[in-house]
């Protein structure tokens, strides 16, 4: 009897054990979710060297097998003098998780792409580097998506992020133990 006892006993800690070190938790987000989530950010406004940079209406997108984000939008410089111009930016970067806040983030946002419609070809250099700087520190600030407290399957997902996978316009993130 105490042999059935302590052998159930261990067979029920291996399998905790188990249950516990397979745990995992896979937080889907279409493009448009995500989408949602950026466009609360924006528009931003960055000042820096005289310089102003605005960006909007951004347009995200997943695509397969690279798993990061890219988001194509508008951007508006501001130079002393009255020096304004309008053009299209390309940002592109991963994800991280801050398992303490339950945050994710934008990480490692790259300036792809970047043409203004009238800016004066000498001020183009120094404005690429204002513009590149302050995206970076405005998206590498902004949660990209949030759990929530009040939600048990969040609350249980809150330890570390295994994988980042894009398909099919969905970002799967993948938590676990």
């Amino acid at each position: 009897m105490i042999r059935k006892l302590i052998f159930t006993f261990v067979l029920l800690a291996f399998s905790n054990c188990a249950l516990a070190l397979s745990f995992s938790y896979t937080l889907e987000l279409s493009e448009k979710e995500v989408q949602t989530k950026i466009e609360a950010k924006m528009p931003f406004e960055k000042k820096k060297f005289f310089v102003s940079v605005v960006v909007s209406n951004p347009k995200i997108k997943l695509t397969n097998g690279d798993n990061k984000i890219g988001i194509n939008a508008d951007i508006l410089v501001k130079l002393p003098g009255g020096i304004e111009s309008t053009g299209k930016i390309f940002i592109e970067g991963g994800i991280n998780y801050k398992p303490k806040t339950g945050e994710f983030f934008f990480v490692d946002p790259e300036v792809k792409k970047i043409e203004f419609d009238k800016l004066p070809e000498k001020y183009n250099p120094n404005v690429v580097k204002v513009v590149d700087v302050s995206v970076k520190k405005v998206l590498a600030k902004t949660p990209v998506y949030k759990f929530k407290d009040d939600d048990l399957k969040h609350k249980l997902a809150k330890s570390t992020l295994k994988s980042v996978n894009i398909k099919n316009g969905i970002l799967a993130l993948e938590l676990g133990i």
